[in-house]
């Protein structure tokens, strides 16, 4: 009997465990843990025991995917990520119909026992089927691919703003802005990019009153959770008040997500939260690492955009608590609560993995 630890198994597992970089999987198992410490410390506020049982299964689910996708080839992932693509694109633009508003934005469709946020775990397939007809423009010079590549773009920007949810758009202004860099190094590119930025930016500020409030809270020194938050980090210190004495929990609403960061720093200090947030760009580090020469275009800026839009997710969601920027929302990857969120970063890290697996290989055999 075959056993899937042996160099000629050719299951799924067997066939890619030895090519498979496992120090790429630290850095998802520690921020997995951290989350388990993050959503227990919040247990006898005004959430209860059931958060961390629901964390621990959404968990479990998107870690089980992370490691799937990680085992996939190249062309098997990229069919099933399409797939994903195409499914999630759906589910998006059904949203604004039977999706329920939050906070001034219509993000989530409700099922009988969960809710997801399409527009979270479309991040990953859609970042990767831009990447792929972008290759296939310089590859080819076909402009059907140019087009293709830009009707994405218009159908996500377009739903997005029928939500509406500007700081999932700005995300995605920004990866999609990156992309088209990577691919065609074009400086003036990089200044109009920019200036379409900044007009959504505008246009958003002067039609939705929940984002002017944001901006001019933020703007003012008027906000109260920020406040709080500068506040728990001050007390926290340099090793901080120790797991579940802190207070910020007991004031703050949506202490699960969106400042998930200024609980941690308030319970186990200001170099735990350093150690947090060098924890994204350091897997980046370890991937371009991993990768020792790279050969596809395709495979290596779609692994530096999915790295950047993880670090960039992490940086708004602790910008936000440190008063860097004004709140917006993002979850801090792999540790803030919420399903969608977590299965989408396992979505991104199981694909970086899997490239750097398959971009390793190649370059090994050239």
């Amino acid at each position: 009997m075959k056993n899937i630890l042996f160099r000629d198994d050719q299951s799924l597992l067997g066939s890619n465990w030895y090519v498979l970089s496992k120090k790429l999987f630290i850095i998802p198992f520690i921020l997995s843990f951290i989350g388990i410490l993050a959503i227990y410390s919040l247990i006898g506020t005004e959430y209860q025991i059931l958060l961390i049982f629901k964390h621990i299964i959404f968990l479990s689910i998107s870690l089980l995917v992370l490691i799937f996708l990680s085992l996939l080839p190249k062309n098997e992932l990229r069919k099933v990520l399409n797939i994903m693509c195409i499914f999630f694109t759906i589910l998006l633009s059904i949203v604004p119909i039977f999706g329920y508003e939050i906070k001034g934005a219509t993000r989530w469709i409700s099922f009988n026992f969960f809710s997801i946020q399409p527009s979270e775990l479309l991040k990953g397939p859609l970042v990767c089927m831009f990447s792929w007809f972008c290759y296939l423009y310089i590859k080819t010079n076909n402009k059907f691919y140019l087009f293709i590549s830009f009707i994405i773009i218009s159908l996500v920007i377009t739903l997005l703003l029928l939500q509406p949810d500007i700081g999932t758009l700005l995300v995605y202004i920004s990866i999609f802005s990156l992309i088209l860099i990577l691919y065609f190094r074009n400086l003036k590119l990089f200044i109009l990019l920019g200036f379409i930025s900044l007009f959504f930016l505008l246009i958003a500020y002067f039609s939705f009153d929940h984002v002017s409030y944001r901006i001019d809270n933020f703007l003012d020194g008027d906000n109260a959770q920020v406040s709080k938050s500068l506040s728990a980090i001050k007390t926290g210190g340099i090793f901080g008040v120790g797991l579940g004495e802190g207070q910020l929990k007991y004031s703050i609403p949506e202490s699960h997500n969106d400042f998930i960061f200024a609980i941690l720093i308030e319970e186990f200090g200001v170099l735990f939260g350093l150690f947090v947030s060098f924890l994204y760009p350091f897997f980046f580090i370890l991937v371009r690492k991993s990768i020792l020469s790279p050969s596809n275009l395709f495979i290596s800026n779609t692994i530096f955009s999915l790295c950047f839009l993880m670090c960039l997710q992490a940086f708004i969601n602790i910008g936000s608590s440190i008063k860097l920027i004004p709140p917006t929302g993002m979850t801090l990857p792999f540790i803030s609560y919420g399903g969608s969120s977590m299965l989408s970063y396992a979505i991104i890290f199981g694909t970086v993995i899997s490239f750097s697996k398959n971009e390793e290989s190649t370059a090994n055999n050239s």
